[in-house]
């Protein structure tokens, strides 16, 4: 869970996996679902968002709740170390003061929510449910939700175009990281540089005949790694690997040694624990057999069930799940 409250806590995003404007909440079609189904719920409704990261979906559970007047009562609750305000404050405060509005419970699993016996509206979900134990987390939703109150989850679909490049991305960094020297060689180079400019200065590091035979033999690597991993689905990841090296030794110079030995370690772990991520969303993703086993649990414990796939430009993004009590 280490790797995820650092996500949570550094990436300076909402939402997981967030690149671009997708970094600062869900837009388009996402919204849209999202807007109808809290139109369906009563004012002053307690809403759960279980998963909730730095609070994407919560976040536009309470600005629909400030456009529509409908007060609702938003919990966001996640198994890793969470704090959405303070993580956003300095890419955007206007953000991070939303979310103070916002009741945030860190380290807090599902399966173990603090909510009283019949007490929550509406439990949500937007790529979180999946991560969570099944049959003790329905378990304990069923008996917090009041009566006719209603759970409603996007997990993710193995089918879609999102697990399926996540695949490709386990691959290239295991790849990167276990089968090649790219990461030693990157170190090797620094500390080469950390023993070298002292005595022979920038400028005699720069023409030093052991720096150009070891930055030869990166970029070596590197061209090695992209010509391996040439499809489509696998660029992103080796490029991503490598710009991250390339950034970090452009900046080798006398004054940035020690910089340039943390920021090397941190590029590491953050790769890795990337990868660890990815492994964790596969592994969540639900298919057909798990939508049925999930709906012979809630049927059992004599709660409606529902869900059909959700789909975004013809990819099969998720599934949208309604289990309603009552």
């Amino acid at each position: 869970m280490e790797h995820w409250s650092k996500y949570w806590q550094y990436s300076g995003v909402l939402n997981s996996f967030a690149e671009g404007q997708a970094s600062t909440g869900y837009t388009g079609a996402l919204k849209q679902h999202w807007d109808a189904f809290f139109a369906s719920l009563p004012a002053e409704a307690a809403i759960v968002d279980i998963g909730t990261g730095n609070g994407a979906l919560a976040l536009l559970a309470h600005d629909y709740s400030k456009t529509e007047t409908k007060d609702f009562n938003i919990h966001g609750i996640d198994a890793a170390k969470i704090d959405p305000a303070a993580s956003l404050q300095k890419q955007s405060p206007a953000l991070a003061k939303k979310l103070k509005a916002i009741q945030f419970h860190s380290e807090t699993p599902i399966e173990k929510a603090p909510f009283k016996k019949a007490t929550v509206d509406a439990y949500i979900s937007q790529f979180g449910f999946e991560y969570a134990d099944r049959k003790d987390a329905i378990k304990v939703i069923l008996d917090t939700l009041k009566d006719n109150g209603q759970a409603h989850f996007i997990v993710h679909n193995s089918a879609s175009s999102l697990v399926k490049s996540s695949q490709a991305g386990i691959e290239v960094i295991e790849s990167v990281l276990t089968d090649s020297p790219l990461f030693q060689l990157a170190d090797l180079y620094i500390d080469l540089a950390s023993q070298a400019i002292p005595q022979l200065g920038d400028k005699g590091w720069q023409e030093f005949s052991h720096q150009k035979i070891l930055a030869q033999s990166i970029q070596w690597m590197m061209r090695e790694l992209q010509e391996k991993f040439s499809k489509p689905e696998q660029q992103v990841w080796v490029t991503d690997i490598v710009r991250r090296i390339a950034r970090t030794l452009e900046r080798v110079a006398g004054n940035t040694i020690e910089d340039c030995v943390k920021q090397l370690a941190y590029e590491y772990h953050s790769v890795n624990d990337h990868k660890q991520r990815l492994i964790d969303q596969n592994n969540a993703a639900f298919a057909k057999k798990d939508i049925t086993a999930l709906q012979k649990q809630v049927e059992k414990l004599g709660a409606k069930f529902s869900a059909e796939e959700f789909k975004l430009d013809d990819d099969k993004f998720g599934w949208a799940v309604t289990v309603a009590k009552g």
